[in-house]
C-alpha cells in the first residue's frame, strides 16, 4: 500500500507541473513579450566644476552598464492592442547627445500603458510624456492618431502645478496641454507645435515648414516664445553622396552649423553655433549589434566606450 501510495504522490506531482507549464505556455503565447537592450563599458572624462565659469581640472571615470527594456501586448478578439513596457539595468551608460552619463535604475518603475486600436492610440505614464511644444515639461496622458494625411498628437497633464503667486497671477510650471499637428504634400511636409503654458506660464505656437528638393533640403520656422519676442529661423541642409551639411540662422543672431560623413560600418559628425559650443562624434560598427563609440564637446566632457545592442 505505500509503494502504490507513492505512486500515487510522484504521478500526482508530475501532472501538476506539466499542468503548471501549460498555463505558463498558454498565458505567454496569449500575450507576445519581448526583451532588448544595450551594454557597454568604457572611460569617461568630465570637467569639475570651478568658479567664475572656469574649469577646476577634468576626473576622469570607468564607467560600464546595461539597460534592458521589457515590453508586452495582447490584442483582443475585437482588434484592440494594450501593451505595457519598462526598463531596467544598472550602473552607467553614456548619453552621446546630451553628452553625459546616466545612471541605469535597478528596479521597474512605473510602467507606460499604451491602448491601440484603428490607428489611434492613448499612453498613459504619469509625468513621463513629453509636451509637444519645446520637451521641456512632461504630462501624463497622449493620445495620437492620423485623419487622412494629417497627424495628430496631444500631451495631457493630470495635475498641472503652479508656481509664482496664487489665482490669476499664478504661472503654470507644467503644461496642462500641449499639441502637434502635422502634414506632408509629397516633398512638402507642414507642422504646428503649441501650448497651453511654455516654461514661462505662456500660451506659444511654432509652424514650421520643409520642401524637400532632390538632395536639398530648406527649412523656415516660427516660433512666437508665448509673451517673448518671436523668432523666425532659416535652414539648409544638402546630402552629397556619403557627406551631409547643414546650416541653420534665426533673426535673433543665433546660428547652427553641422556636417556628418559615413562610410561602411564608420559615422563621424561635427556641430558648433555661434557661441563656439561644438561637439564631435564617431561611431564604428563592429557587426552583430557591437559598436566602438567616441564623443566629446566644447565643455570638456569626453567618452570612449564599446558597446553592443540586443
Amino acid at each position: 500500500m505505500k509503494k502504490i501510495n507513492t505512486f500515487v504522490l510522484k504521478a500526482t506531482k508530475h501532472v501538476l507541473l506539466a499542468t503548471t507549464a501549460l498555463a505558463m505556455t498558454t498565458s505567454l503565447a496569449a500575450a507576445e513579450v519581448s526583451l532588448s537592450g544595450r551594454a557597454g563599458a568604457g572611460v569617461a572624462n568630465t570637467a569639475a566644476a570651478g568658479t567664475n565659469g572656469v574649469s577646476a581640472g577634468v576626473t576622469s571615470e570607468i564607467w560600464s552598464g546595461i539597460d534592458l527594456n521589457v515590453s508586452a501586448s495582447v490584442t483582443t478578439d475585437n482588434g484592440v492592442t494594450i501593451s505595457a513596457g519598462d526598463d531596467f539595468g544598472g550602473g552607467k551608460l553614456p548619453d552621446y547627445a546630451d553628452k553625459e552619463l546616466d545612471a541605469q535604475t535597478s528596479d521597474l518603475d512605473t510602467p507606460g500603458v499604451t491602448v491601440a486600436v484603428g490607428g489611434w492610440s492613448v499612453g498613459f505614464d504619469n509625468q513621463a510624456k513629453d509636451d509637444r511644444y519645446d520637451n521641456t515639461q512632461n504630462g501624463d496622458i497622449t493620445i495620437d492618431g492620423t485623419v487622412g494625411g494629417l497627424s495628430v498628437g496631444i500631451t495631457y497633464d493630470t495635475d498641472a502645478q503652479v508656481h509664482g503667486g496664487a489665482g490669476a497671477n499664478a504661472a503654470i510650471m507644467n503644461a496642462g496641454t500641449s499639441y502637434a499637428l502635422g502634414y506632408t504634400m509629397g516633398d512638402i511636409s507642414l507642422s504646428v507645435t503649441g501650448t497651453d503654458a511654455n516654461d514661462a506660464g505662456d500660451a506659444a505656437m511654432e509652424w514650421s515648414g520643409s520642401y524637400a528638393m532632390g538632395d536639398m533640403t530648406l527649412s523656415l520656422s516660427s516660433d512666437n516664445n508665448g509673451a517673448g519676442d518671436d523668432v523666425t529661423q532659416m535652414g539648409i541642409a544638402y546630402a552629397m553622396g556619403d557627406l551631409s551639411v547643414s546650416l541653420s540662422a534665426d533673426d535673433a543672431n543665433d546660428w547652427n552649423a553641422s556636417a556628418s560623413y559615413s562610410t561602411g560600418g564608420m559615422s563621424v559628425s561635427y556641430a558648433t553655433d555661434e557661441e563656439s559650443a561644438w561637439e564631435a562624434d564617431v561611431s564604428y560598427a563592429l557587426g552583430s549589434g557591437a559598436s566602438v563609440n567616441a564623443s566629446t564637446d566644447s565643455t570638456e566632457f569626453s567618452v570612449v566606450g564599446i558597446e553592443f545592442t540586443f
